[in-house]
């Protein structure tokens, strides 16, 4: 049940999720590309792909890496011009990130309009 006229505020402090006075900061906010990224930048290859990214996400930084590099078995003479395959890993988790952000977003406007209806 919905009780419109119930102030949350202090009451839920230990709530999860963001509070309506939140969504206009959070809006223009991108912590995806400052914040995200300079941890990302801090944490070591080994780290990054055994403990931050699933078995998906490892095999789609694979496979675009694969694809922007070569198109079969490199010669050692091609792999000082490859990028590393740390940058697609990044890349994944990064783009991966920003859904989960959008995604929380939509879930705080909708929780949002409910509270407001």
């Amino acid at each position: 049940m919905l009780k419109a006229n119930e102030a949350k505020g202090s009451q839920n402090q230990d709530q999860d999720q963001l509070s309506v006075s939140d969504v206009a900061f959070h809006e223009s906010y991108s912590p995806y590309k400052e914040e995200f990224s300079e941890l990302l930048s801090k944490v070591s290859t080994k780290v990054l792909r055994s403990e931050l990214m699933t078995h998906q996400q490892r095999m789609l930084a694979r496979a675009l890496w694969e694809a922007c590099n070569y198109g079969g078995r490199p010669t050692p003479g091609d792999l000082k011009n490859m990028e590393p395959e740390r940058i697609y890993c990044e890349w994944v988790l990064k783009i991966d990130h920003e859904q989960q952000w959008k995604k929380a977003k939509k879930h705080v406007k909708l929780a949002a309009t409910i509270e407001n209806a």
